[in-house]
């Protein structure tokens, strides 16, 4: 069966409805998200943005159309939250704000199941499902899994949170977000099947119901980290008990010497001496197998790792199945799910061994707690994230960072919707004394005054700021989130460098980030409107063309570059940049065109090749992309420039035999410059007669290129000794041309004495002034024939002086010094 063309979506708005009237039964899913509510319509069909440019003002802030694959995605930013729904009626989906009527939607619920192989699954029911679409970058940033279904709604009411993905709520359709990295989401019949290779572990991140005394009993296990124990290794002198603990290991028994290496290593960790921990844990576990199964010491290595921020060498250390399932095993993953910016699994690990937090020692309870309360703030869960604030606030305060606690209070505060107290606590930080800390204050605060338009912090103050961040604090999420902002900012301003070398920076920095595919898809964008809307003329040459030069990373794929490329090539030739352009449109020609295209541009290299002087190479591209079947225009483009080359290298005869049998004013222009250029001086003097038709009748003076012709007409009669043909122009044109600012070079030429030396010479530069502009005649009536097939005209360089040279100026070359016969005598016309 054939897909359908796509055809147009028809969009109507009506009172606090919107409606897309697709041409066939349309599978959708329709969800809102942080105040953005996103339509994924799984159609070829296509919608104009521009039908939704402002539509409900009163609730719709933004618009914005893109496609994903198989999928158009409409997103639009609500002002306020509006109670959101999405209808059916055949072919149209309706979607409607703060309205109560309609079809009452069927409720969706997961259940669990299990798959072929016997593996945990969880199925969604979604009758009518057309297809599961993974999406890039969701509201959130983050990769997203929708499944699209035609009508009648159906939604998923609420959100549900499982340890391996979640799911959001809907208006309609099934939308996952997932948490593991190899999460598997599948179109079953009639539902969506979510899982995992090994599969998944179901449990709702809920409170876990109360268990019975077996199953406490069982899961009673001797801590991992006995905090009595460690808090008795940290000392003040620690290179005194470093000595101590090493001659322990010297005179231990056999039987012994493992567990005194094993202390060694824990009175390191224990003071912050990560890299020298990795030493006599290595060596135990090389030398003891027992070591290698021992829980006390696999989850001290992957403490270690962990630490010293090695996460995969850590990962690997607590998949080891004497702790692989230990609660307090878990506490470490959560905090590798945080730095990661997994902060869904990571709240689910911190709650799984919460119990085991409360009993750690102080500074790796300060470190855990701090990460929880930061990943609870980014689920928005206020409750745990104002609990461990308190807690942090508890803590000994040499323990906790107590600059990066009230950053945590301040962002408490934002996220709770207190602006006024955020920015207050904010202000502060902006000097903290850790630099960390006051990026971030400073980043937060930007965000919070640029999110809520306050007026706060000035435009340029919030640039600065930024800048600063960007400058003192590299890496991780601060960075990335810093140069995101920036960049969003300098395409703003129109700061077109600057924001395209902080989306390099960013794409260098962080090359695999959903914050850098967002920008590198923006700044693309951006590239693309700039090069081919308007504001390329709003910049300078100059400055477009090293805009161009240093960022031409960012110029997309396809049409729509070849199209940019074409355009630079204009401007190169505006600037007189000849040699620049060439090589440009060379290379679309030997790389990136094919067929009819190519034949195309090779016309514009061609006439870029004629205005730089160089024929022979205008010749060489036209013959390299010959083709039988072109466009008559094309052909006939290619036939002028053809013809125009081969009479600049003086192949005179084939100029004229390829323009034997084609009429028309552009080729009566280019035939009388092939005579003149080959020094045919009676047939350049009767073409250029010729072309100018009955203009000597009337009143209307004459053109400046009238005049020209006129002036070249009159010299090859000259040239040619046509006494008579000279008579008659005079005739003609006298009264005219003594009006004009060449009567007196006319009236010199139609009567000069040739036997005379002076008037040769007056004479020779006549000729060269009529001659001067051959060929930007020829361009000139070119681009107006065939503008499609046409190079930008050259920018004019200033015009010379007006005042006749000097007695002893060297003369111009000009076509009778450049092989005319002796004076006296008529030049024999030239051959090719």
């Amino acid at each position: 069966m054939v897909d359908p063309d796509p055809q147009p979506v028809k969009i109507t708005a009506n009172g606090t409805k919107l409606d897309f009237r697709f041409p066939r039964r349309t599978g959708a899913a329709g969800f809102v998200e942080g105040g953005l509510a996103t339509l994924v319509f799984d159609t070829r069909d296509t919608i104009d943005p521009a039908d939704l440019k402002g539509v409900l003002p009163q609730i719709v802030e933004d618009v914005s159309v893109s496609r994903e694959g198989k999928v158009v995605l409409v997103r639009l930013r609500l002002a306020g939250q509006p109670l959101t729904r999405l209808f059916d009626d055949a072919t149209t989906w309706t979607l409607a704000f703060g309205e109560q009527g309609g079809r009452p939607a069927e409720p969706l619920a997961p259940t669990r199941t299990n798959d072929d192989q016997g593996l945990t699954v969880v199925a969604v029911p979604l009758r009518g499902m057309t297809g599961v679409h993974w999406l890039e970058a969701g509201p959130s940033g983050l990769p997203m899994a929708v499944a699209t279904a035609t009508g009648p709604v159906r939604v998923t009411a609420k959100p549900y949170q499982f340890v391996e993905f979640g799911l959001l709520p809907t208006a309609h359709g099934v939308v996952v977000m997932p948490r593991a990295d190899d999460l598997l989401v599948r179109a079953g019949t009639e539902q969506v099947r979510i899982g995992r290779s090994g599969g998944l572990t179901v449990s709702m991140d809920v409170a876990a119901p109360e268990k019975n005394g077996e199953a406490k009993a069982a899961d009673v296990r001797t801590p991992l980290i006995d905090t009595e124990q460690w808090n008795s290794l940290v000392v003040g002198a620690v290179r005194e008990q470093e000595r101590a603990l090493l001659r322990e290991i010297v005179g231990a028994s056999r039987a012994r010497k493992s567990d005194t290496r094993l202390t060694l290593a824990r009175f390191y960790a224990a003071n912050g001496l990560l890299p020298e921990a990795k030493g006599p844990l290595a060596a135990v576990m090389a030398d003891d197998p027992a070591m290698r199964t021992n829980r006390g010491a696999l989850f001290l290595k992957g403490l270690i790792a962990t630490r010293m921020h090695r996460h995969k060498e850590a990962l690997d250390a607590f998949e080891a199945p004497a702790i692989k399932d230990d609660p307090e095993t878990g506490l470490w993953r959560a905090l590798i799910d945080h730095r990661r910016g997994r902060h869904a699994p990571a709240m689910a690990g911190f709650r799984r061994g919460d119990a085991m937090l409360d009993g750690y020692p102080v500074d790796l309870q300060a470190e855990l707690r701090l990460a929880k309360a930061r990943s609870a703030l980014a689920t928005q869960d206020m409750t745990t994230a104002e609990r461990e604030v308190g807690l942090l606030a508890g803590l000994p305060p040499d323990a906790v960072n107590q600059e990066e606690l009230e950053l945590l209070r301040a962002m408490l505060d934002d996220a709770a919707g207190r602006p006024d107290s955020a920015l207050a606590a904010y202000r502060p930080l902006f000097e903290a004394r850790s630099r960390p800390v006051a990026a971030e204050a400073q980043l937060r605060a930007v965000k919070l005054v640029q999110a809520e338009k306050r007026a706060d912090i000035g435009p340029d103050e919030i640039l600065a700021r930024l800048e600063t961040v960007s400058i003192i604090w590299r890496g991780g999420e601060l960075e990335i989130e810093a140069l995101a902002e920036l960049g969003r900012l300098y395409g703003d301003a129109q700061r077109w460098r600057d924001a395209f070398m902080v989306a390099r920076r960013a794409s260098e920095t962080f090359p695999e980030h959903p914050l850098t595919r967002r920008m590198q898809d923006e700044t693309a964008q951006r590239f693309a409107d700039l090069f081919t809307g308007s504001g390329l003329d709003k910049l300078p040459r100059i400055e477009a063309l090293a805009l161009f030069y240093d960022f031409k990373d960012f110029l997309p794929i396809g049409r729509r570059g070849d199209e940019i490329t074409l355009l630079l090539a204009d401007r190169l030739i505006g600037l007189d940049l000849l040699d620049q352009a060439s090589e440009i449109l060379r290379y679309q020609i030997e790389r990136r065109l094919s067929g009819a295209a190519r034949s195309t541009v090779a016309a514009r290299l061609a006439m870029v090749n004629l205005m730089n002087g160089k024929p022979a190479e205008a010749i060489r591209a036209l013959n390299s992309t010959r083709l039988v079947e072109l466009p008559a225009d094309v052909k006939r483009a290619r036939l002028l420039l053809e013809a125009k080359a081969l009479s600049d290298l003086s192949r005179t005869d084939q100029a004229l035999d390829l323009l034997e049998v084609e009429r028309g004013p552009e080729i009566d222009r280019l035939r009388a410059d092939i005579y003149w250029t080959g020094r045919r001086w009676r047939e350049a003097g009767e073409s250029h007669e010729r072309l100018l038709a009955e203009s000597w009748r009337g009143e209307t003076p004459l053109t400046d290129g009238q005049r020209a012709d006129v002036m070249r007409a009159a010299i090859s009669y000259v040239m040619a000794d046509e006494a008579l043909s000279l008579d008659r122009l005079r005739s003609k044109f006298a009264s005219k041309m003594a009006q004009s600012t060449d009567a007196r070079t006319f009236a010199f030429v139609t009567g000069a004495n040739r036997t005379r030396a002076a008037d040769i010479r007056d004479m020779a530069r006549a000729a060269a002034a009529a001659g001067a502009d051959n060929l930007s005649d020829f361009m000139q009536a070119y681009r107006e024939r065939y503008p499609a097939y046409s190079a930008a005209p050259r920018q004019k360089k200033p015009e010379a002086s007006a005042e006749p040279p000097a007695p002893d100026a060297p003369l111009p070359p000009t076509p009778a010094a450049a092989g005319a016969p002796p004076a006296g005598t008529p030049p024999a016309p030239g051959r090719s």
